[in-house]
């Protein structure tokens, strides 16, 4: 019983750890089978991200509404340590890059230099979720900030488990190859019906969702860490921008 709530709980650490910049307990050791386990906890991670975000858009009680968009953006970014826009930056350099050569983006991919098209996506990610976020402050629907980071990386969860592993020996491939397909699939199913419920709208997402998806399968041939991230800030951008457009009139 004690080993397996330890199990448990060092799966949630190791999502943390691995997700946000929180502070979290150190393990000495940690295999591929507890890495793929705490993918688990991947929505939950946006969860409270969206908690932190939805509990700093009360300083509209202090300061002018695009300062709180700043100051949500910042730490948005702070708490995810840009993992998801690196991802996504990373597939702009080797979209541009690869002139339709699979093996050449997903060699681009793995060089940890920012290039033109990587620069641009950061660029234009960033001033997105920032207008948008300064025109959803000033809605009744703010609430639902709370689940927009959660809604993004279930559909970054089921990507893993829908598309097959584009790169070879890349460092995410170990952690899909255990990811619990069922709690996944449990969890898409609750997201549906909470958005179905709270924001019918925001089933548009789907959209972008298989756009992404497309994306992914014609440059790479499949998906990898970086897509996964590229999922979560696509998805992201596109739930706040059907909540800015259905909310504000």
């Amino acid at each position: 019983m004690t080993h397996s709530l330890n199990s448990f709980f060092k799966s949630f650490w190791l999502a943390v750890q691995f997700f946000t910049r929180w502070p979290t307990p150190q393990y000495a050791s940690v295999n591929e089978q507890e890495m793929g386990r705490s993918l688990a906890w991947f929505p939950l991670i946006g969860l409270l991200i969206g908690l932190v975000l939805w509990a700093l858009s009360g300083l509209q009680a202090w300061l002018p509404t695009p300062v709180v968009a700043l100051v949500l953006l910042l730490a948005w970014v702070w708490i995810t340590g840009a993992l998801h826009i690196d991802g996504a930056a990373d597939f702009a350099d080797a979209w541009l890059g690869s002139c339709g050569h699979k093996q050449r983006a997903l060699d681009i991919m793995k060089d940890s230099r920012i290039g033109t098209g990587g620069g641009v996506a950061i660029g234009l990610i960033l001033l997105a979720k920032w207008v948008l976020l300064t025109e959803l402050l000033q809605t009744d629907g703010l609430v639902l900030l709370v689940l927009i980071p959660f809604w993004a990386r279930i559909g970054s969860l089921v990507l893993m488990m829908t598309t097959p592993y584009a790169s070879q020996n890349g460092m995410a491939e170990t952690m899909f190859r255990h990811l619990n397909r069922k709690i996944g699939w449990l969890w898409l199913v609750f997201a549906l019906g909470l958005m179905l419920v709270l924001a019918p709208g925001l089933v548009l997402m789907v959209l972008a969702w298989f756009w992404v998806r497309w994306l992914l399968m014609r440059h790479l041939g499949g998906m990898n860490g970086d897509g996964a991230g590229m999922m979560t800030e696509v998805l992201e951008i596109s739930a706040l921008l059907i909540l800015s457009a259905s909310l504000i009139h």
